[in-house]
């Protein structure tokens, strides 16, 4: 993907840094710089949000108006089902919840992670139960390259994905355990973009 380097400034982070860095990337997508700018608009974001405004638009069609339900940010789609999104190419997400926790520095493979880990760590589940019900790339131990990161509290090693199909392992998942998902997410302001500009909303009911 290439960059704009106009202005551009050269920074040294740590192999740790790096690493974090390359956790938060969309694969195929995203830069360093990217990923930066992104934590910092998310920054920026909880910043200003205040807790207690729930404003929103509801519909398929961005430019319908209507009240969102507990989302927390406002709104322009609201998805009805998760498994078949409007494509999620250039979309960054905004806020998640899973199973009724605010996911950290939230971003579709974080949110993906933390429904895998409540099936390992809370629900006692295993690498087939992963392989047999969710789509992603996963081995035992550790793997370091081809895109794989290694999860030491599960013991395995998962490859990245882009943000449709960690979306689409999240349904996956989170369906097979009952859980609860809802994602607030902006689409990035790019020609290609489904919506270019425009929040929405994703919700797996957990039921």
């Amino acid at each position: 993907m290439a960059e704009n380097h106009e202005h551009a400034v050269t920074i040294q982070v740590s192999k740790r840094t790096y690493d974090r860095l390359k956790r938060r990337a969309d694969p195929f997508e995203d830069t360093p710089d990217s990923v930066i700018v992104r934590l910092l608009d998310e920054g920026d974001a909880r910043q200003f949000m205040q807790p207690d405004e729930i404003h929103g638009a509801t519909g398929a069609d961005p430019s319908t108006a209507g009240p969102a339900m507990d989302t927390g940010l406002e709104v322009d789609v609201v998805v009805d089902d998760p498994s078949a999104p409007p494509s999620l190419k250039h979309s960054k997400v905004l806020r998640a919840v899973v199973n009724g926790k605010e996911v950290a520095k939230p971003n579709w493979t974080t949110i993906r992670q933390s429904v895998v880990e409540i099936g390992f760590l809370e629900e006692g589940r295993d690498l087939r139960w992963l392989q047999r019900v969710c789509p992603v790339n996963a081995v035992p131990g550790v793997k370091d390259d081809e895109g794989y990161t290694y999860y030491p509290d599960l013991g395995v090693s998962i490859q990245g994905q882009s943000a449709p199909n960690a979306w689409g392992a999240t349904v996956s998942a989170a369906t097979a355990l009952g859980l609860p998902v809802k994602v607030w997410f902006q689409w990035r302001a790019r020609p290609d973009a489904r919506y270019p500009g425009k929040r929405g909303l994703l919700t797996v009911s957990g039921h």
